[in-house]
């Protein structure tokens, strides 16, 4: 969300109760992101926009994930290759006729989808350094293909890394794993 604060959590409920409306309606996810972004964008003032990731997960294991400008997930397949997947639209809200486009990656077991908030690749240590995605992406490689372990090896890694600074920002951290 833009911005910090109760603004942005006013921003964020807002938000929330559009998505809730739409989802009932039943639309493809790439329609349903663009309408949540025009609604958005229309009720909103011009420099209110948020990133966010909008999926649908099936028993199968396919995920359709459309990403309107998050942080990239990583895709951690069950052979330890890491995968980004990148943003398929702009920020919701950014323009108020915003095209956005989806994305399915099939899941077998054992693999993982990590997503993740900005706050979390973007922590500074006391020296300014940012703690950065090539970081994370190490830390969830290493750590053992169980979601709890993998959200505590990060929580536990940026916390190591960026000693006593005062966060700035959120650190959210969300594994979806297919068993």
């Amino acid at each position: 969300m833009s911005g910090k604060g109760v603004a942005a959590a006013i921003l964020m409920s807002h938000l929330s109760a559009t998505l809730r409306t739409l989802i009932s309606l039943r639309l493809p996810l790439c329609e349903l992101m663009e309408r949540a972004s025009r609604v958005f964008c229309e009720t909103t003032l011009p420099n209110h926009y948020a990133t966010l990731i909008c999926g649908h997960a099936s028993s199968s294991g396919e995920i359709e994930l459309c990403n309107a400008g998050h942080p990239p997930p990583l895709l951690v397949r069950a052979d330890g290759e890491i995968a980004r997947m990148e943003a398929t639209g702009v920020p919701i809200g950014m323009f108020c006729d915003g095209v956005f486009a989806s994305r399915t990656v099939h899941l077998a077991p054992r693999e993982m989808l990590v997503l993740y908030t900005d706050g979390l690749v973007e922590a500074e240590n006391a020296g300014g350094d940012e703690y950065g995605i090539e970081r994370l992406s190490a830390v969830v490689g290493s750590a053992t293909r169980q979601p709890k372990a993998v959200i505590e090896a990060c929580v536990h890694d940026v916390r190591t890394f960026r000693g006593a600074p005062a966060l700035r920002d959120d650190l959210t951290v969300v594994v979806v794993s297919r068993l």
